[in-house]
């Protein structure tokens, strides 16, 4: 993630700079089960939002809860630039859209903060939200450690008030995807501190890194990211 200069606020002192080394402490090294394609080859999005299989996911009575799916960044405001390119904007629109459908097929009435390239504000993000009334705040995004880190990968997802919805998404991506684990976080992101309901921030991994790029612009990768990040919201809702 990294933000436009009107938009610093939002980020906790030293986190995301580019220049800084990485974050905690990262967990044990894993196999890559995605093979890089050749180094010219251009990303891979998936088609016009076709409807995922859902899978073995919980369910709630139907219309009973509205979360809010906020996909990072947008516009004129592209968010990280990673390997060939890669827009973090492109990305995260492209897995809220999954994480929707998932959550929607399942019984949970869903609002996107944005379904396009459009620009909107942080404030904008979050009054959406509170003025909806909403259940959660999920906001999507992908990181950056600079071009100079390509050895830095990993998810990590943050709170700032209550941690259980967090920690239930990471749960869920950890145990079923191959990725890094970076931890769950505290930060005051503008996002979390000012959306009334329960908030978390996902960070599924570095547009920067050799690992996580080529995995983040996969096709079949960005839905199980989306279902394991769906599933965690689900579970979350059961236990509320």
């Amino acid at each position: 993630m990294e933000l436009l200069p009107d938009a610093t606020a939002s980020r906790p002192s030293g986190s995301l700079s580019t220049n800084s080394p990485p974050r905690g402490t990262s967990g044990d090294q894993v196999p890559i089960a995605v093979q890089p394609p050749p180094a010219n080859a251009a990303p891979s999005f998936p088609p016009e939002w076709s409807s995922p299989p859902a899978g073995n996911l919980p369910s709630i009575p139907r219309g009973s809860r509205l979360v809010v799916v906020d996909p990072g960044h947008g516009g004129k405001d592209p968010g990280a630039i990673g390997i060939r390119g890669v827009q973090e904007k492109d990305i995260v629109l492209s897995v809220s859209q999954y994480v929707r459908q998932y959550l929607e097929q399942q019984g949970v009435r869903v609002l996107m903060t944005r379904t396009g390239d459009y620009f909107i504000s942080l404030q904008g993000r979050t009054d959406m939200a509170n003025r909806a009334g909403a259940d959660l705040f999920v906001s999507i995004h992908a990181n950056s450690m600079g071009m100079g880190r390509p050895d830095v990968n990993g998810f990590e997802i943050y709170y700032h008030g209550n941690a259980g919805l967090s920690q239930a998404i990471h749960r869920n991506v950890i145990n079923s995807l191959n990725v890094r684990d970076r931890r769950v976080r505290r930060a005051r992101f503008y996002v979390l501190r000012n959306s009334r309901m329960p908030s978390t921030l996902v960070e599924m991994g570095f547009l920067t890194g050799s690992e996580d790029n080529y995995k983040l612009t996969d096709a079949a990768f960005q839905q199980q990211m989306a279902q394991a990040i769906a599933r965690g919201v689900l579970e979350y809702l059961q236990q509320r």
